[in-house]
Protein backbone atom coordinates (compact mmCIF):
# COMPACT_ATOMS: atom_id res chain seq x y z
CA UNK A 1 0.00 0.00 0.00
CA UNK A 2 2.78 2.66 0.77
CA UNK A 3 4.65 1.60 -2.35
CA UNK A 4 1.15 2.39 -4.15
CA UNK A 5 0.92 5.45 -2.69
CA UNK A 6 4.55 6.68 -3.69
CA UNK A 7 3.39 6.11 -6.92
CA UNK A 8 0.82 8.23 -6.91
CA UNK A 9 2.18 10.97 -5.59
CA UNK A 10 5.12 10.82 -8.01
CA UNK A 11 2.28 10.54 -11.02
CA UNK A 12 0.48 13.37 -9.55
CA UNK A 13 3.46 15.31 -9.47
CA UNK A 14 4.71 14.43 -13.24
CA UNK A 15 1.37 14.89 -14.56
CA UNK A 16 0.94 18.40 -13.03
CA UNK A 17 4.72 19.02 -14.21
CA UNK A 18 3.56 17.75 -17.71
CA UNK A 19 0.82 20.20 -17.83
CA UNK A 20 3.13 23.47 -17.05
CA UNK A 21 5.18 22.53 -19.80
CA UNK A 22 2.56 21.91 -21.99
CA UNK A 23 0.97 25.80 -20.73
CA UNK A 24 4.10 26.94 -21.45
CA UNK A 25 5.31 25.42 -25.08
CA UNK A 26 2.86 27.66 -26.51
CA UNK A 27 5.63 30.72 -26.46
CA UNK A 28 8.22 28.48 -27.75
CA UNK A 29 9.07 28.20 -31.70
CA UNK A 30 8.69 25.40 -34.00
CA UNK A 31 11.15 22.58 -32.80
CA UNK A 32 13.32 21.79 -35.36
CA UNK A 33 13.21 17.78 -34.46
CA UNK A 34 10.34 15.78 -33.49
CA UNK A 35 11.16 12.26 -33.66
CA UNK A 36 13.75 10.08 -32.90
CA UNK A 37 15.30 6.60 -32.54
CA UNK A 38 18.23 5.18 -30.53
CA UNK A 39 20.08 1.74 -29.70
CA UNK A 40 20.38 1.36 -25.79
CA UNK A 41 23.97 0.78 -24.87
CA UNK A 42 24.23 -1.12 -21.26
CA UNK A 43 21.14 -3.54 -21.98
CA UNK A 44 24.05 -5.47 -24.63
CA UNK A 45 26.61 -6.59 -21.57
CA UNK A 46 23.26 -9.06 -21.14
CA UNK A 47 22.57 -10.46 -24.13
CA UNK A 48 19.46 -7.53 -25.07
CA UNK A 49 18.61 -5.33 -27.48
CA UNK A 50 16.69 -2.40 -26.83
CA UNK A 51 15.48 -0.06 -30.06
CA UNK A 52 13.56 2.57 -28.56
CA UNK A 53 10.81 5.26 -30.74
CA UNK A 54 10.12 8.37 -29.43
CA UNK A 55 7.64 11.04 -30.63
CA UNK A 56 6.70 14.53 -29.23
CA UNK A 57 3.19 15.32 -28.75
CA UNK A 58 3.77 18.15 -31.30
CA UNK A 59 4.93 21.13 -32.74
CA UNK A 60 5.34 22.90 -29.83
CA UNK A 61 4.64 20.88 -27.25
CA UNK A 62 7.77 19.77 -24.38
CA UNK A 63 6.13 15.98 -23.82
CA UNK A 64 7.15 12.85 -26.07
CA UNK A 65 6.37 9.14 -25.48
CA UNK A 66 9.04 6.62 -25.60
CA UNK A 67 8.51 3.00 -26.75
CA UNK A 68 11.19 0.77 -26.53
CA UNK A 69 10.69 -2.90 -27.77
CA UNK A 70 13.52 -5.50 -26.37
CA UNK A 71 14.82 -9.01 -28.01
CA UNK A 72 17.42 -10.73 -25.80
CA UNK A 73 19.65 -13.20 -27.44
CA UNK A 74 22.54 -15.10 -26.64
CA UNK A 75 25.32 -16.45 -24.13
CA UNK A 76 24.94 -15.30 -19.97
CA UNK A 77 27.81 -13.35 -18.95
CA UNK A 78 29.32 -12.61 -15.71
CA UNK A 79 27.14 -8.73 -15.69
CA UNK A 80 24.21 -10.71 -14.89
CA UNK A 81 24.98 -14.45 -13.23
CA UNK A 82 26.64 -17.28 -15.33
CA UNK A 83 26.08 -20.18 -12.67
CA UNK A 84 25.92 -23.37 -15.35
CA UNK A 85 27.90 -26.22 -14.37
CA UNK A 86 28.37 -27.40 -17.91
CA UNK A 87 28.41 -25.14 -21.30
CA UNK A 88 27.55 -21.45 -20.72
CA UNK A 89 23.93 -20.53 -19.97
CA UNK A 90 22.49 -19.18 -22.81
CA UNK A 91 19.10 -16.65 -22.85
CA UNK A 92 15.98 -15.94 -24.90
CA UNK A 93 13.20 -13.56 -24.06
CA UNK A 94 11.39 -10.15 -25.14
CA UNK A 95 9.75 -7.46 -23.60
CA UNK A 96 8.27 -3.37 -23.83
CA UNK A 97 8.77 -0.12 -22.18
CA UNK A 98 6.39 2.76 -22.83
CA UNK A 99 7.20 6.05 -20.77
CA UNK A 100 6.00 9.34 -20.94
CA UNK A 101 9.05 11.91 -20.93
CA UNK A 102 8.88 15.57 -20.62
CA UNK A 103 11.89 18.26 -21.32
CA UNK A 104 12.41 20.59 -18.88
CA UNK A 105 13.42 24.39 -19.31
CA UNK A 106 12.64 26.32 -22.83
CA UNK A 107 14.49 24.33 -25.46
CA UNK A 108 13.41 24.48 -29.05
CA UNK A 109 14.90 21.85 -30.72
CA UNK A 110 12.51 19.21 -30.10
CA UNK A 111 13.99 15.70 -28.43
CA UNK A 112 16.68 17.63 -26.42
CA UNK A 113 17.86 18.53 -23.40
CA UNK A 114 17.47 17.81 -20.06
CA UNK A 115 14.07 15.82 -18.96
CA UNK A 116 12.37 13.50 -16.43
CA UNK A 117 10.20 10.58 -17.66
CA UNK A 118 8.44 7.72 -15.73
CA UNK A 119 6.16 4.55 -17.05
CA UNK A 120 5.74 0.64 -16.69
CA UNK A 121 7.44 -2.02 -18.50
CA UNK A 122 7.33 -6.10 -19.04
CA UNK A 123 9.85 -8.66 -19.51
CA UNK A 124 9.92 -12.57 -20.36
CA UNK A 125 13.23 -14.55 -20.13
CA UNK A 126 13.88 -18.12 -20.96
CA UNK A 127 16.84 -19.37 -19.72
CA UNK A 128 18.35 -22.39 -20.99
CA UNK A 129 21.39 -24.15 -18.97
CA UNK A 130 22.59 -27.47 -17.16
CA UNK A 131 22.58 -28.23 -13.56
CA UNK A 132 22.25 -31.87 -11.24
CA UNK A 133 19.37 -33.26 -10.32
CA UNK A 134 17.90 -36.47 -9.49
CA UNK A 135 16.23 -38.28 -12.31
CA UNK A 136 15.08 -42.07 -13.14
CA UNK A 137 16.49 -43.71 -16.08
CA UNK A 138 16.41 -47.20 -17.53
CA UNK A 139 19.31 -49.63 -17.01
CA UNK A 140 21.55 -51.86 -19.57
CA UNK A 141 19.71 -54.26 -17.46
CA UNK A 142 16.49 -53.50 -17.61
CA UNK A 143 16.04 -51.75 -14.68
CA UNK A 144 15.11 -48.25 -13.68
CA UNK A 145 17.73 -46.10 -11.47
CA UNK A 146 17.55 -42.51 -9.85
CA UNK A 147 20.77 -40.88 -10.63
CA UNK A 148 22.59 -37.53 -10.19
CA UNK A 149 24.15 -36.12 -13.05
CA UNK A 150 23.88 -32.81 -15.33
CA UNK A 151 20.93 -32.29 -17.22
CA UNK A 152 19.88 -29.92 -19.47
CA UNK A 153 17.17 -27.58 -17.36
CA UNK A 154 15.28 -24.29 -18.05
CA UNK A 155 13.75 -21.65 -16.08
CA UNK A 156 11.38 -19.25 -17.26
CA UNK A 157 10.89 -15.56 -15.93
CA UNK A 158 7.72 -12.87 -16.21
CA UNK A 159 8.96 -9.65 -14.75
CA UNK A 160 6.04 -6.18 -14.22
CA UNK A 161 8.33 -2.82 -13.46
CA UNK A 162 7.61 0.85 -13.16
CA UNK A 163 10.51 3.43 -12.78
CA UNK A 164 10.86 7.09 -12.90
CA UNK A 165 14.73 8.59 -14.29
CA UNK A 166 15.95 12.11 -15.19
CA UNK A 167 18.52 12.20 -17.93
CA UNK A 168 19.64 14.75 -20.62
CA UNK A 169 19.92 14.01 -24.80
CA UNK A 170 22.15 16.21 -26.28
CA UNK A 171 23.03 16.19 -29.97
CA UNK A 172 26.46 15.92 -31.68
CA UNK A 173 28.03 19.57 -33.47
CA UNK A 174 25.85 20.12 -36.77
CA UNK A 175 24.49 16.15 -36.81
CA UNK A 176 20.93 14.42 -36.15
CA UNK A 177 23.06 12.91 -34.11
CA UNK A 178 23.06 12.61 -30.28
CA UNK A 179 23.75 10.80 -27.39
CA UNK A 180 20.98 10.01 -24.28
CA UNK A 181 21.83 9.51 -20.50
CA UNK A 182 19.87 8.57 -17.25
CA UNK A 183 19.47 7.15 -13.70
CA UNK A 184 16.38 6.81 -11.66
CA UNK A 185 14.84 4.54 -9.57
CA UNK A 186 12.19 1.76 -9.57
CA UNK A 187 10.10 -0.96 -8.73
CA UNK A 188 10.10 -4.65 -10.01
CA UNK A 189 8.08 -7.70 -9.66
CA UNK A 190 9.15 -11.14 -10.90
CA UNK A 191 7.78 -14.53 -10.87
CA UNK A 192 9.59 -17.58 -12.29
CA UNK A 193 9.07 -21.70 -12.96
CA UNK A 194 12.36 -23.64 -12.84
CA UNK A 195 12.81 -27.68 -13.83
CA UNK A 196 15.17 -27.23 -10.23
CA UNK A 197 14.15 -25.45 -6.79
CA UNK A 198 14.15 -22.42 -6.34
CA UNK A 199 14.89 -18.84 -8.96
CA UNK A 200 18.48 -19.15 -10.19
CA UNK A 201 18.79 -15.87 -11.60
CA UNK A 202 18.29 -13.41 -9.26
CA UNK A 203 21.36 -12.53 -7.33
CA UNK A 204 21.77 -8.90 -8.28
CA UNK A 205 19.97 -5.92 -9.68
CA UNK A 206 21.59 -6.69 -13.11
CA UNK A 207 20.06 -10.55 -12.77
CA UNK A 208 16.86 -11.18 -15.42
CA UNK A 209 14.86 -12.46 -12.62
CA UNK A 210 15.83 -9.96 -9.82
CA UNK A 211 13.06 -7.95 -8.07
CA UNK A 212 12.25 -5.39 -5.59
CA UNK A 213 13.44 -1.62 -6.16
CA UNK A 214 16.79 -0.71 -8.45
CA UNK A 215 18.58 2.07 -10.12
CA UNK A 216 17.28 2.42 -13.35
CA UNK A 217 20.32 3.70 -15.41
CA UNK A 218 21.65 3.83 -19.17
CA UNK A 219 23.56 5.46 -21.98
CA UNK A 220 21.88 5.58 -25.75
CA UNK A 221 23.27 6.52 -28.92
CA UNK A 222 20.42 7.46 -32.29
CA UNK A 223 19.39 9.68 -34.80
CA UNK A 224 16.41 12.48 -34.87
CA UNK A 225 14.43 13.95 -37.88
Amino acid sequence: MRGLLMWGVLGAGLLRLSTTAAAQSGALGRPARLHSVKLGMTPVAAGGFHISGERMWGPTSRNAWVVTPQLYYGPVSDFTSDLSEGPQDRVRGYGLEVQHRIYLGEQTAGVEGFYVAYGPSYQHFRLAFESRSWAPELAANGLTYYEYRLRPQTEVIDRYGMCAVVGTQAFLPRTPLFVDAFIGIGLRKASSRSTVNGPRYASGMSDYGHEGSYIPLGFRIGAAW
